[in-house]
């Protein structure tokens, strides 16, 4: 129902439904205001009075049958005349009048209250109408005699009523009409929502089909063009910092150069430490780049996730071994990944584990495990933990937590970053849960296999 209440063509045809009852109305209405007019009334009262006039005039008084039998042959309706010592009809089948309920219907009081004077008023002699089995019969009352006719013919077949059948018939193809009107005004709105779906997505290269030349067309151009626009902006932004990275690499190395001929020690080792920090930043910058396409380019293969992870602890963090705590299940766990981008993503989730717990804490905790055909990596520590802010944008590139940047409080704000796009390249996802004083974990989740690469 709410999604009924949201849809842009239910209100549409909502609207035109209403249009269409309030014009009825309105119609309804109008005729009740012309039906009221006078001398519509009379003229209606009058041809009324000259018509059964004639019939009753032809008939004589008191009524003849010849002249009834006459008056039938050349009409297509039928008669019956009740009166002194007579009981006579035109059709054998004739009804019985005393089980028509004839009424004098509120139009004919209303003729004679607003007939005023004129001379039809005296003279109109139809007493009731009433409609039985189909047909239609008027009651007209002669001195001692009472005269019934019916329309059409008793022999004739009755016509049956068709007006709520067609009422609604009518009513169901305007409903369709509508609905296939509305459905052709607002088909352009799905292809412009499924577009920006795919737009807003990341996929800026996809242009939504014009197929409408109003005002639905142009937005769905002036969106084309946004995108375009966007997509060309991006790209000048990824050019300017990668020819940035690239170019500081150059002056980078001839630096390390020169630092092997400096003799100072302490200083030589200072420097040294800052250009191993900016190159990690370039390196970082490229990778987080070259990840944050549609198709990031992985080298995958089936790996032991165990053994490169155990690897990874004993190369890279062989100085903080004693403070990590690596479960792995039983059975080896086997991978579709890209090793490298894997051993990038856990030693980040390493490195920021290890940062934010105090020495002689409790150590942090890896964890390799299977769930379904899923593979799940999972960092927690006891640290100071994040607030639900931090945690909001801990995946933005160089946001920290720590607004003084300081260097033994993290990195450059990249690293989850990193870890985020490494995830989704694979297929995967990353989620953090934290809280301040309960320290934080990270789980990474991934699929064990791609269905191309288990066949």
């Amino acid at each position: 129902m709410n999604a009924l209440m949201r849809s842009l063509s239910a209100r549409l045809l909502g609207i035109f439904l209403l249009t269409a009852l309030v014009y009825a109305v309105a119609s309804r209405y109008a005729v009740d205001l012309v039906l009221d007019r006078d001398y519509l009334r009379e003229v209606i009262g009058a041809h009324m009075t000259r018509y059964t006039s004639y019939i009753l005039d032809d008939l004589e008084y008191p009524p003849r049958i010849d002249r009834a039998e006459t008056l039938v042959a050349g009409n297509p309706f039928d008669i019956r005349i009740d009166g002194p010592s007579v009981s006579w009809s035109s059709n054998p089948q004739f009804p019985d009048p005393d089980i028509i309920d004839f009424q004098s219907s509120e139009f004919l009081d209303d003729l004679r209250t607003s007939g005023g004077d004129a001379p039809w008023v005296s003279q109109l002699r139809l007493v009731g109408f009433a409609r039985h089995e189909g047909r239609s019969y008027g009651l007209m009352q002669e001195g001692d005699y009472r005269i019934v006719m019916v329309t059409p013919r008793i022999s004739d077949a009755a016509p049956s009523d068709l007006t709520w059948p067609l009422i609604g018939l009518v009513s169901v193809l305007v409903l369709a009409g509508c609905y296939v009107a509305v459905r052709w005004a607002v088909a352009p709105v799905k292809l412009i929502k499924a577009g920006a779906d795919r737009i807003g997505q990341g996929d800026l290269g996809y242009r939504i089909p014009v197929v409408r030349n109003d005002e639905l067309g142009e937005l769905t151009t002036e969106i084309n063009s946004m995108a375009g626009d966007v997509q060309e902006m991006l790209e000048a932004k990824r050019q300017l910092l990668l020819a940035i990275s690239h170019e500081l690499r150059s002056p980078l190395t001839r630096t390390k150069v020169a630092l092997e001929f400096l003799e100072d020690e302490d200083s030589r080792r200072n420097i040294l430490e800052d250009v191993e920090e900016m190159e990690r930043l370039i390196h970082e910058l490229l990778e987080g780049e070259q990840l944050n396409t549609r198709h990031s380019a992985l080298q995958r293969a089936f790996v032991d996730v165990g053994e490169l992870l155990s690897e990874l602890l004993e190369v890279e963090f062989a100085d903080a071994r004693e403070r990590i705590v690596f479960n792995l299940p039983e059975k080896s766990v086997l991978a579709y990944v890209d090793p490298a981008r894997i051993r990038l993503l856990v030693r980040n989730l390493t490195n920021n584990a290890l940062c934010h717990t105090p020495e002689g804490g409790p150590p942090i905790e890896l964890t390799v495990s299977v769930s379904g055909d899923d593979l799940e990596i999972r960092v927690a520590d006891q640290g100071a933990g994040m607030s639900p802010t931090e945690v909001a944008h801990a995946t933005e590139p160089f946001y920290r937590a720590d607004p003084a940047r300081a260097r033994h409080t993290g990195g450059f704000g990249l690293g989850l970053y990193l870890c985020q796009r490494i995830a989704e390249a694979h297929g995967g996802s990353l989620r953090i849960d934290s809280q301040p004083g309960a320290g934080t974990r990270v789980t990474v989740r991934l699929p064990a296999a791609e269905p191309e690469a288990v066949s």
